[in-house]
C-alpha cells in the first residue's frame, strides 16, 4: 500500500511537469512566461491573462465533492487575501479516473458551498460560514475559476512528446529521450528554486534550452523508466545521434563512484584496453580515427598507479606531463601517425589514448581543445562544460562494465 501511494504521489508530480510543459508551448509568445510552483502549481502570465492552475492527479474513479476541495479552498483564500491586486483566472484542472474532458459539472454557488461543507468531529460545517465570506464574494470568485477534467497520464504525456515531434521536426525517439528528457530537467530545476523570480521561465528561454543542450538522463527521468530501459535509451541516442564514430574526438569523465566500484569484471586498465581497440587500434583504425581522451576523478597517486598499470599494458599515452609540469600545448597535440601504403589505415602512432586528472582539467580547461562530444560518467554534478560539442551527463551506471557496454554498442 505505500508502495502504491508512493508511486502515486510520484506519478502527480509527473503529471504537474507534463502540464507545465504544455503550458509553455501553448504561450502565444516569446516573451510570455510561467511560473512553476507560484501562486498555485503553475502561473501564467501572457500580455491578456493572469491565470494560476492546481494541477491535481486523483486516483478517485469518479469526481466527489471532497477531492476537490482542499484546492479550491486554497484558490478562494487567495482571491479573498491577494498579495497583489491583479486580476487573476483560477484553474482548477484535475484527473479522475473514469471522468473525461469537456463532462465536467457546473461549479455554481450551490455546488460551492456543497463543496465547501465537511464533517469534522461529526459535526457538519460550512468553511464560507466559518471564514464570514458572503454569497456576493463566492459569485465573484466563480466568476474568475474554471475547473477542468485532467486527460489520463499516459495520453497527457504522448501530448507532450507529439507537440516536441512538431515543434523540432524531430521522430519520437528523438522527442522523447533528448526534448522531453531536457525538459523535464529544466521543470525541475527551476520549481526548487527559492526565489520565485528563479522560478519564472520565458516560452523562449525555454525553448532555447532545450533545443541546445543534451543531458542524459537526469534522475525524475530514470524514476519514470526502469534502470534497464534507462541504459537501452542511452545506448539507442548515441548510436542515433553517431557520436560515438571514431573520427569524432570524445573526452570521458569517469567519477569517484565508478573509479571505487567493484570492477572485478573489468578493471580501470581493461576498459582502456577495450576502447582503444573499439575505437583507436592500430592497423584497424581509418586514418581520420581520433584517441580517446579519459578523465579521472581520482587523487595523484591512484593516477599514478594507474599510469603505470598503462605502462605495464603498453598503451602508450598522453598525458601532457601533468605530473611534472603539465602543458597544454602537448596535450592538445594531435598522435603522430604512420600509415598503410594505401593511407587508409593507422599503422602507427605515438600515442593511444589520453588521460588526464578532473583537477588537471578544471584547472586548464580554456586551454584545452573542446572535444566532439564530452562524456559525465558520475552520481554527481560536474560544474565542466566545453563552449562547443555535444554534453552528455550519464548517470546511474554501477560500474566500468556498464560504461564500457554505452560506449561500444
Amino acid at each position: 500500500m505505500a508502495d502504491r501511494a508512493a508511486d502515486a504521489t510520484i506519478k502527480g508530480y509527473y503529471y504537474q511537469f507534463d502540464t507545465s510543459i504544455l503550458k509553455l508551448l501553448d504561450l502565444p509568445a516569446d516573451t510570455d512566461s510561467i511560473t512553476v510552483e507560484g501562486i498555485e502549481d503553475i502561473d501564467i502570465n501572457t500580455a491578456t491573462e493572469n491565470s494560476t492552475i492546481q494541477c491535481k492527479y486523483l486516483s478517485k474513479p469518479t469526481f466527489i465533492n471532497s477531492a476537490v476541495r482542499d484546492p479550491i479552498i486554497l484558490m478562494l483564500d487567495h482571491y479573498l487575501n491577494p498579495l497583489k491586486l491583479i486580476n487573476i483566472n483560477y484553474v482548477l484542472y484535475a484527473h479522475f479516473e473514469n471522468e473525461t474532458p469537456g463532462n465536467e459539472p457546473v461549479i455554481d454557488l450551490v455546488k460551492l458551498k456543497a463543496i465547501l461543507t465537511f464533517s469534522e468531529k461529526k459535526v457538519v460545517k460550512h468553511y464560507e460560514i466559518e471564514k464570514g465570506i458572503t454569497d456576493i464574494q463566492l459569485n465573484a470568485f466563480l466568476a474568475q475559476f474554471k475547473f477542468i477534467f485532467g486527460v489520463e497520464f499516459d495520453t497527457q504525456q504522448k501530448n507532450v512528446i507529439d507537440r516536441f515531434k512538431r515543434k523540432f521536426n524531430c521522430s519520437e525517439f528523438e522527442a522523447d529521450t533528448l526534448y522531453y528528457n531536457n525538459a523535464l530537467r529544466i521543470i525541475i530545476d527551476k520549481s526548487i528554486k527559492k526565489a520565485t523570480s528563479e522560478r519564472l521561465i520565458t516560452r523562449a528561454e525555454f525553448i532555447s534550452v532545450i533545443d541546445c543542450k543534451k543531458k542524459l538522463f537526469n534522475e525524475w527521468f530514470i524514476k519514470l523508466r526502469s534502470k534497464k530501459e534507462y541504459l537501452k535509451l542511452i545506448a539507442q541516442t548515441l548510436k542515433a545521434t553517431r557520436v560515438l564514430e571514431p573520427s569524432r574526438v570524445k573526452m570521458i569523465l569517469l567519477g569517484k563512484n565508478l573509479l571505487e566500484a567493484d570492477n572485478s569484471e573489468m578493471p580501470l586498465s581493461i576498459l582502456f584496453e577495450g576502447l582503444i581497440n573499439r575505437y583507436y587500434k592500430l592497423n584497424h583504425s581509418l586514418r581520420d580515427a581520433k584517441p580517446l581522451v579519459v578523465v579521472l576523478d581520482c587523487d595523484k597517486t591512484e593516477l599514478v598507479n594507474v599510469k603505470r598499470n598503462l605502462i605495464d599494458f603498453d598503451l602508450i599515452f598522453n598525458d601532457g606531463f601533468e605530473e611534472i609540469k603539465f602543458s597544454t600545448q602537448i596535450f592538445n597535440r594531435e598522435p603522430v601517425i604512420n600509415v598503410s601504403n594505401n593511407a587508409v589505415k593507422i599503422l602507427k602512432a605515438s600515442y593511444l589514448i589520453k588521460i588526464i586528472s578532473k583537477e588537471t582539467l578544471l584547472n586548464y580547461l580554456p586551454q584545452i581543445n573542446s572535444p566532439s562530444a564530452f562524456f559525465i560518467f558520475s552520481k554527481d554534478d560536474y560544474p565542466i562544460r566545453f563552449p562547443n560539442g555535444q554534453f552528455y551527463d550519464i548517470k546511474y551506471c554501477e560500474n566500468l562494465k556498464e560504461v564500457y557496454k554505452l560506449l561500444t554498442p
